[in-house]
């Protein structure tokens, strides 16, 4: 089983004390305290929204897993996507219609973050991005595609998490 992120830092901070790095594990273990994350932001002012997704939790579990075992957060994903779908160099998929819910699964909501200046770039992009590929381009759809994307969350890897929920 592979262990939680807070484990390894954990472990990063005693090997970097122990090998004589005492501001390097002060750095660590300072992240790791309650709300230490605010320390990694990178300037004071910047704010971040909150995106709910409502997703199936077949689909919020399977993108968890595999932002896990690539030691990313899925908001980074997600700030990425926008990043890059400002940038030009991505392009949203077709939004799949709708399929119906596997006995087990249910729709929850999946909460992100994303910096409000990123978020308002994104947002002026969507109606000439919809007029462009001609198809209604959400700012939620573009999360939900790039995360199975860049995640490798495939309908076959999905269909396992399905599995697993079924009663």
């Amino acid at each position: 089983m592979a262990r939680t992120i807070r484990d390894r830092l954990t472990v990063a901070a005693r090997e970097l004390r122990e090998a004589g790095k005492a501001e390097s594990a002060d750095a660590v273990e300072a992240v790791l305290t309650p709300g230490g994350w605010t320390l990694l932001r990178e300037q004071e002012g910047t704010y971040t929204t909150n995106i709910p997704l409502t997703i199936r939790q077949s689909l919020r579990n399977a993108l968890e897993a595999a932002a896990q075992e690539r030691v990313r957060t899925l908001s980074a994903v997600v700030a990425q996507g926008h990043q890059e779908v400002v940038a030009g160099t991505w392009k949203p998929p077709r939004p799949a219609g709708r399929a119906l819910m596997a006995p087990g699964d249910s729709r929850v909501v999946l909460n992100v973050t994303v910096d409000d200046r990123l978020r308002k770039e994104l947002r002026a992009r969507l109606a000439p991005l919809s007029a462009e590929l001609g198809y209604k381009v959400t700012e939620s759809g573009i999360a939900i595609g790039y995360l199975r994307e860049k995640l490798g969350v495939t309908d076959e890897v999905l269909g396992s998490y399905v599995k697993r929920l079924a009663p």
